[in-house]
């Protein structure tokens, strides 16, 4: 097992719904229609790694690029990591734009094991070990979240994210 980054997108309908049905919001996220659809993205248990690409920290950050964690609306029961969040669509464009600032060569320099294992970013230890491979890992990664993150700017979409 281990912790497992899960995003669905979600209209402003999707969200209301959620919060008069805060029990669904784990279903809603894993959702095999979500999945079939691209409707969804799963950084499996290197998310952290990725959080720490784009802002330097293992926390959630003020950063516009602190998008896998974050300080979000939380919703829905604790499904063993923490309740779901609602990440607004205003927080994905904001996001994008600043992806669209950086290139994939300076956020690839950011990859820094040691400061990872320090800052006890998950699955640190193997980063460590992995070293360039793990970079590369990362960053593609970091370009499926890129296209994630597009999509939802593009169509002024939410998104309901959760750690199982």
């Amino acid at each position: 097992m281990g912790m497992v980054w899960v995003a669905t997108f979600a209209t402003d309908e999707d969200i209301a719904l959620i919060r008069r049905q805060p029990d669904n919001a784990y279903d809603f996220v894993n959702s095999e229609a979500a999945y079939k659809s691209g409707q969804q993205i799963d950084l499996d248990k290197q998310w952290h790694g990725v959080h720490f690409l784009l802002t330097g920290s293992a926390s959630a950050t003020s950063d516009q690029l602190s998008i896998i964690i974050g300080n979000f609306e939380e919703i829905g029961p604790d499904n063993g990591y923490g309740p779901a969040w609602i990440i607004p669509a205003a927080s994905l464009a904001s996001c994008h734009r600043e992806l669209v600032k950086l290139g994939d060569e300076e956020i690839a320099a950011r990859f820094d094991p040691q400061a990872m294992k320090q800052e006890d970013v998950y699955l640190a230890d193997l980063f460590v070990d992995e070293d360039e491979e793990a970079r590369g890992f990362l960053m593609q990664d970091v370009s499926r979240l890129r296209a994630f993150i597009g999509k939802a700017a593009e169509q002024s979409l939410n998104a309901i994210a959760l750690i199982t």
